[in-house]
């Protein structure tokens, strides 16, 4: 019983040996330089797709299309700052790490057409605060700092600018609500404003000679019906701002009816014209959301259907 006791323990102390030795032993885990000049260029490749976001002044391209500024920059300063922190095998066990070519996001930075940065990027670590990373011409698998396929694993769709316009809801005087196959037309009136504080009040007032005004909406196919303008102003903070879900794969021009449309006037500078700009929900998509068109977008894009049915309105939906 003792011996067996002896070799359990010497075995042990031949394993926690050999685990502060393999400790010490440097690892050769690589410092990747400094990329001091600006990356103008990220190329994204997965499988057979690739996707190319390129500089285009002020703004980003992805490939045809205008990228969002805060996404692409989230994604350069992380490759900017990419910082190996482990070596985990120095052969390429590729598959295990999901570094292979059928499962691996390529990324490439570049500066001015110059690539400063190559990276495969694999899967998540273990602890879900590192990825498995290997390096271009190196064979290597390390360890990287970060979760860094929740930057990079990203479909065209994802990367686009998803703002169709934003307004000022105060510089819009004139609706046109259609619904239900009924048309409403909204207008911006000022009006006197209705005295609330009683007879003495109201006798000070037309002695002062001072007659409050406010503005008020207006239903032009029934000025009787006293409108909510809290109620007419939710339905217009759809366009404050009237942003995309998505942009599904369908031709505008093989769109045919629609549930809902709104039309709003919006005043321009001094001596500008009012311009219009309307919204169109034509049908129901996947998920809950709507397949609409808007004249300040050339696409058809996707609103959430919180979004959409803020102008699903009939007039008895805006009185007060």
């Amino acid at each position: 019983m003792k011996k067996n006791v002896l070799i359990s323990i010497a075995v042990i102390a031949v394993l926690a040996g050999y685990l502060i030795i393999n400790s010490l032993i440097p690892k050769n885990v690589v410092t990747l330089p400094t990329i001091k000049s600006p990356v103008t260029e990220l190329v994204l490749k997965k499988g057979e797709a690739i996707i190319l976001i390129k500089q285009d002044g002020d703004s980003w391209k992805v490939n045809e299309f205008e990228g969002d500024k805060n996404i692409i920059a989230n994604m350069v300063n992380k490759i900017k700052d990419l910082t190996i922190t482990d070596l985990i095998s120095d052969k390429p066990h590729y598959e295990r790490y999901e570094l292979d070519n059928d499962h691996a996001i390529r990324v490439q930075a570049k500066s001015n057409g110059q690539i400063v940065r190559d990276v495969y990027i694999g899967k998540k670590g273990s602890t879900y605060r590192h990825t498995y990373v290997r390096l271009e011409g190196d064979p290597k698998v390390y360890l990287a700092e970060d979760t860094l396929d929740s930057y990079f694993n990203k479909t065209v769709d994802e990367l686009r600018n998803k703002d169709i316009v934003q307004l000022d809801i105060a510089k819009i005087d004139t609706v046109k609500l259609w619904y239900k196959n009924t048309t409403l037309t909204l207008q911006k009136k000022v009006v006197e404003k209705k005295n609330e504080e009683g007879n003495a009040q109201k006798e000070k007032q037309e002695k002062s000679k001072e007659v409050e005004k406010e503005e008020q909406w207006i239903c032009k196919e029934q000025p009787a019906v006293i409108l909510d303008n809290n109620k007419v102003k939710e339905m217009l903070y759809t366009f404050d701002p009237l942003k995309a879900y998505s942009f599904p794969d369908v031709n505008a021009k093989t769109l045919t009816g629609k549930i809902a449309s709104i039309t709003v006037s919006v005043k321009g500078e001094e001596l500008q014209k009012p311009e219009d700009i309307t919204l169109v929900i034509h049908k129901e998509y996947e998920n809950n959301r709507y397949v609409c068109t808007s004249s300040k977008s050339q696409y058809v894009f996707t609103l959430d259907e919180w979004r959409a049915k803020r102008i699903f309105k009939t007039l008895h939906d805006l009185k007060k």
